[in-house]
């Protein structure tokens, strides 16, 4: 059983499809997601990076996303303040006899320079897209007033019954000109559909 939607389907998405599922997504710790990490401004090239999110950092308005496999820092926003506060006031061990050793005077060429790509591991949410799983999807629904929908999920045992969806749907043809498919793509398209 398909429980995830796949980065396949979070492509079929338009520019628009992808703002408005961003907006609609609420983070959570080990939520599954795709960060679009820029490679080449010059190219357009981006990373893409499946990760798990480990931690969802509120500052303001602004929602860092930390990866889980992450080491470097702790669960709070004071530990992430920390390690950029160092950054920024150099803070951090370094050799100052570096400097000194460099000759200026030489001529520097970029092709003799080797930039090397790190991994990151804390992403802002305006970077990310969700992988959402069937559980997702159906909140998304019931935040958008999903009775406005046009889907029906009807599941029952002898003494319990939930349903889902608007009522109005005639469920006369059913299971007679539908193909068989996964509940997590029936779902996806109809929120596709919404977004």
């Amino acid at each position: 059983m398909k429980r995830y939607i796949s980065k396949k389907d979070i492509d079929s998405l338009t520019e628009t499809q992808k703002a408005s599922l961003r907006d609609l997504w609420l983070p959570e710790k080990y939520d599954l997601a795709i960060a679009y990490v820029c490679l080449n401004a010059e190219t357009d090239e981006y990373d893409e990076i499946e990760f798990v999110v480990g931690d969802v950092i509120l500052d303001g308005n602004h929602i860092t996303l930390v990866d889980i496999r992450h080491t470097g820092i702790g669960n709070s926003a004071d530990d992430v303040n920390s390690i950029d506060e160092n950054v920024i006031n150099n803070d951090l061990d370094f050799d100052e006899d570096y400097n000194t050793q460099l000759d200026f005077d030489e001529e520097f060429d970029d092709e003799d320079f080797e930039f090397s790509y790190e991994r990151p591991t804390t992403f802002s949410k305006k970077d990310c897209l969700p992988l959402l799983s069937i559980s997702q999807m159906i909140e998304i629904f019931e935040r958008r007033n999903y009775r406005d929908a046009n889907f029906y999920i009807l599941a029952a045992t002898y003494e319990k019954t939930c349903e889902i969806g608007n009522k109005n749907i005639s469920l006369e043809n059913y299971g007679r000109s539908s193909e068989s498919s996964e509940l997590c793509d029936i779902l996806w398209e109809k929120l596709k559909s919404l977004l």
